[in-house]
């Protein structure tokens, strides 16, 4: 890869490598370009107040062009936009995801086995509608379909390549046919051990799955139907050409002093709709129907989940990441497994602004993604930083 290094004489210069110093360590961001690439620096290097004011301006002069400083905003406003890039560019490579997903969907195929009647009405009633993203289509469309097509339909969805529409189904079958549709015992307990872990009913987590306020979150005024992309320009935006739908960013607001908004604040994270419930259910479909909670299909079904939620505007890959670091490490499906060590804990923790960890190798070997990370070094490589120096 290439990236832009401050230099004094000319601006800055074109180097080959990674951003790092003689020592390995990491560059900062400095300062962007008009097109919006960034030029990096040394840590010492003040990129706000008079000297870098100065900085700028010299190097702007010597460059003949205007830079901007890199700062807090620009650092929020480049995570959204990273986040958006990395759910639609995975969404585009489905292979990169499909091994988890298909897992899950034959792991739902067999447990509704000849109940397609039960299992079609579950999705007319939950996978149709006119605003939500990932739907199978509008509510007229279900009213014209009997529960043994309607469940057809959505078998060869789950053949194709729309993630979006393929969790959508994964998530009505795991949370809504569940519930009238018995699992089997040992299906059940790993469902329930699941349930525990992401959406506990006690404990210190509780409050954060069950009072928006304490998920940091609030109702706004009301979120408009808009085909805006991902979780960038959160409010009214043009349409683009992505699906027409009502987006989390846009219908819930944050609360101000809240514990989870303090930690997105403190570590210069983004908010999208406050932590994920999401995730949670589609976690439990993934272990129950899935049987496994960590590896490399782990990290594609949780991909995945980024296409769906990220490229839907629902949710910031924080508020996804976070849930699933209740369950890394669990062993929980294979009963036969060492319990993981405390080292192991640590080491696959999520670390908040940090992505790598969660990211499938089938991904991150590939060029498409490299070339998004050459472009969004700075989030996709530093951004667990960024709460330290912006």
């Amino acid at each position: 890869m290439k990236y832009l290094r401050r230099d004094d004489n000319n601006g800055y210069r074109e180097v080959a490598g990674e951003p790092l110093d003689t020592t390995g360590r990491p560059l900062r961001p400095w300062a962007l370009t008009p097109s919006a690439w960034v030029v990096y620096d040394e840590w010492k290097a003040q990129p706000s107040g008079l000297q870098g004011m100065f900085g700028l301006a010299m190097g702007g002069m010597q460059s003949k062009t205007a830079l901007r400083t890199y700062d807090k905003a620009a650092s929020q406003t480049r995570r959204r936009e990273f986040e958006t890039e990395l759910a639609r560019d995975a969404g585009a490579h489905s292979e990169c995801v499909k091994a988890a997903v298909d897992r899950v969907s034959a792991g739902i195929r067999a447990f509704v086995d000849q109940n397609a009647d039960r299992a079609g009405s579950a999705v007319k009633l939950r996978c149709y509608n006119d605003t939500g993203s990932g739907r199978m289509g509008i509510l007229s469309e279900a009213s014209a379909l009997s529960n043994s097509i309607a469940w057809a339909r959505a078998c060869t969805v789950m053949d194709g390549a729309d993630i979006p529409k393929i969790l959508g189904i994964h998530n009505c079958m795991a949370n809504f046919y569940t519930r009238t549709n018995a699992l089997p015992p040992g299906q059940k307990t790993v469902y329930d051990s699941t349930n525990v872990k992401v959406t506990p009913a006690q404990g210190h987590l509780y409050k954060w799955f069950v009072d928006d306020a304490s998920r940091g979150r609030q109702r706004s005024g009301g979120a408009i139907a808009t085909a805006a992309p991902g979780i960038t320009t959160p409010g009214p935006a043009p349409n683009v050409g992505d699906e027409v739908r009502k987006r989390g960013v846009d219908e819930w607001a944050r609360v101000e002093g809240s514990d989870f908004v303090k930690g997105v604040d403190l570590r210069n994270l983004v908010f999208g709709a406050g932590r994920s419930g999401t995730t949670g259910e589609l976690l439990k479909a993934y272990r129950t129907f899935g049987g496994m909670d960590e590896g490399e299909e782990f990290k594609q079904y949780l991909l995945a989940i980024v296409i769906y939620l990220v490229g839907g505007g629902h949710h910031t890959c924080h508020e996804i990441f976070s849930v699933a670091n209740l369950l890394v490490g669990s062993n929980g499906p294979r009963g036969n497994r060492p319990l993981a060590s405390v080292s192991t804990l640590v080491r696959e923790a999520y670390v908040p602004g940090k992505y790598m960890k969660h990211l499938p190798e089938s991904y991150t070997r590939t060029t498409h993604w490299e070339a998004l990370k050459e472009k969004y070094y700075d989030i996709a490589m530093l951004g667990h930083l960024h709460g330290t120096f912006v």
